[in-house]
């Protein structure tokens, strides 16, 4: 990169270098060739016509700039182009402007001729005599056609000669002093010798001459204006700044301060084009007056690139890092990523590297980051253990699964508290996955049946359990008074607030008691045990009998006794715990009683009548946890996983 700057400030050096003897108020466009006489012949146009030098001497120009003009001696000093690369014919356009400055007026002098001797040739001359000077074309071997003015001696005089298809005009010190017409036919066309300080049958200049410049068009009286008084009428045209066309790209040259313009080499202004070479574009823009003024501009070729380096292929999770060459200013269009540092990718895809060279080509490369996805590992639902409880902690979605503590997967233990389980394992790309199973270990509920009661029959019993959640009894309802028939044990069951299970037990004893029933009727009055009954109805007395128990005695017109019996209430669940379909199983004291399915909070979530024996309910939609069914007074846990 060090040697390509290199060889284009070397090509800038150069392209500036090839109109930098020009002066900045002598036109370009359309100049074929311009002769400063700064100590040579040289042309310091691009199309390099430059004069081999016969004698003459180099001397003060007309600012007094020593050896800035060539000198003649009027006998033999000359300087001549065999070969110039312009041809002008008589329908042509061409101006010529020179300064001279003439020693004697006795002598015809030659300071410019562009002709030779053969016939039919179109040639032309300027010539100055002893009191006159003159502008002419001539048919070689033909008459001369003269525009003719008043010589002038021993000053620098600024002469210009314009030929447009025909018409001759003069100018002398900014004046236009003659005109004539070219009206020769059948003139041929060739390449034709230019002299300068003599003509080609001799006739030596004798004087000095300086600043010659010759244009295959007319210039404007503007630009006439200019040449003699060395300035610029218009000073705005600018050619913009050096360009660079990017890796065959396309650029624009755009003029400004100017009507009109005119790009050299010939490209259109505003018109964007591929240039194929290094290479030095001049304008001149003109004016609504004619006044014209040049500036150049470099169009240069640039290679720029970089490189973002290989693809890259990598696990979810890993870090990569990007590492462009060939610019020092590289930019990703990844917000989270710097060249050379570490990021973590988080999708697949591409990433471009961005640069841009000191000279403002812009270059850019990708590489493609393939992510691929950690395996799925599926540690299983989270554990609810009670004390006691074995699990097994058993892992899918990969290879090589392993528990943190080093447990192997499909291990079975007993915990003793509760844990986070974090199983990892690889896949055949070896990227590593994991997931998480947290084992919630659960306490028993600190059951409490109450004291053993003893109690006649007949006489209600309220059982009242403590220190769980959905307590029931085996035989009876918490807090719901019933009346026991018989003396026997009843089993407390609940659970913890973490779905444990636990029982305690009670025992109810049952004392007989008696009962008679007395009818009557058709009586006005009633007499027994002291107490006299006058009006019908049911009435009762209660008396002790032996084991302390009440005896009962209803007298009643209508009796109807019924005890209360006892229901046993006891159902199964299948499977247990469960994934889509329970199955309940009751006694047939239990066909048409009330389901209920609450959640572990004791929320109410639905409930059915059992039709019979053996019931299913879904439960597809159920999401996991711990629930409980009660059917009657009885309440059973229920897993769904």
């Amino acid at each position: 990169m060090t040697h390509m700057r290199l060889l284009l400030l070397i090509f800038l050096l150069v392209s500036y270098n090839g109109l930098a003897q020009i002066p900045n108020y002598v036109p370009v466009a359309g100049l074929q060739c311009y002769y400063p006489f700064n100590g040579n012949g040289n042309d310091a146009s691009t199309l390099n016509n430059h004069l081999t030098n016969n004698g003459a001497v180099p001397t003060t120009d007309r600012f007094g700039n020593a050896d800035a003009a060539y000198n003649f001696n009027g006998s033999s000093q000359f300087l001549i182009r065999n070969t110039p690369s312009f041809t002008f014919n008589p329908s042509s356009t061409f101006t010529v402007s020179l300064w001279h400055n003439r020693n004697t007026s006795s002598v015809v002098g030659i300071p410019l001729m562009h002709a030779t001797n053969t016939a039919g040739n179109f040639i032309w001359i300027f010539q100055t005599g002893a009191t006159n000077m003159q502008f002419g074309t001539n048919k070689q071997q033909s008459a001369w056609i003269w525009a003719q003015s008043t010589s002038t001696t021993n000053v620098w005089t600024h002469i210009v000669l314009v030929y447009n298809a025909g018409a001759m005009t003069l100018y002398k010190d900014n004046v236009a002093v003659a005109t004539a017409t070219f009206n020769h036919t059948g003139v041929t066309s060739a390449t034709l010798p230019l002299y300068v300080g003599r003509g080609i049958g001799g006739n030596y200049f004798n004087g000095k001459i300086d600043d010659i410049g010759i244009w295959n068009r007319c210039l404007s009286a503007c630009e006439v204006n200019d040449l003699y008084t060395a300035t610029n009428t218009l000073t705005t045209v600018s050619a913009g700044p050096d360009l660079y066309a990017c890796n065959g790209g396309a650029v624009t040259l755009t003029g400004t301060g100017a009507n009109t313009y005119l790009w050299s080499p010939n490209v259109g202004n505003g018109a964007t084009f591929s240039p194929s070479i290094n290479q030095t574009y001049t304008l001149t823009g003109f004016d609504a007056n004619g006044c014209s003024a040049w500036d150049q501009t470099n169009v240069l070729l640039e290679q720029f690139s970089i490189n973002a380096g290989q693809d890259l292929t990598l696990c979810q999770g890993d870090s990569a890092v990007l590492t462009a060459t060939g610019s020092p200013n590289i930019i990703w269009n990844n917000n989270d990523v710097s060249n050379g540092v570490p990021f973590f990718p988080s999708n697949s895809g591409y990433v471009t590297a961005f640069a841009t060279s000191p000279n403002g080509c812009l270059a850019s490369d990708s590489v493609l980051l393939t992510i691929n996805p950690a395996p799925a590992v599926n540690a299983g639902p989270d554990l609810f253990p009670c004390p006691g409880d074995s699990v097994t902690l058993l892992a899918t979605g990969a290879n090589n699964l392993i528990w943190n503590g080093a447990i192997a997967n499909d291990t079975t233990f007993v915990p003793a508290m509760s844990g986070t389980y974090i199983v990892s394992g690889n896949d055949s790309l070896s990227c590593t996955g994991s997931d998480t199973l947290q084992l919630f270990y659960g306490t028993l509920p600190d059951l409490n049946a109450g004291p053993d009661q003893s109690v006649c029959f007949g006489q209600e019993v309220t059982l009242t359990g403590t220190g769980g959640i959905f307590m029931y009894w085996d035989f009876a309802i918490d807090g719901i008074p019933f009346i026991p028939q018989t003396s026997g044990s009843y089993v407390l069951f609940g659970a913890s607030n973490e779905g444990c299970q636990s029982t305690d037990t009670v025992f109810v004893s049952v004392n007989d008691a008696s009962s008679n029933t007395i009818v009557a009727w058709g009586i006005d009055s009633y007499t027994i045990n002291g107490q006299t009954y006058t009006e019908s109805g049911t009435y009762t007395q209660v008396l002790t009998n032996a084991v302390g128990c009440d005896s009962l005695l209803t007298i009643n017109l209508t009796l109807d006794f019924t005890g209360l019996n006892e229901t046993k209430q006891q159902f199964s669940l299948y499977p247990n715990p469960v994934k889509d379909v329970l199955v309940i199983t009751v006694l047939p004291e239990l066909i048409g009683q009330k389901m209920e399915m609450r959640n572990i909070e004791g929320k109410y979530l639905f409930s059915q009548n059992i039709m019979s024996a053996t019931q299913s309910i879904h439960l597809e939609n159920m999401p996991d946890g711990i629930y409980f069914i009660q059917i009657g007074g009885v309440v059973q846990k229920m897993v769904v996983e």
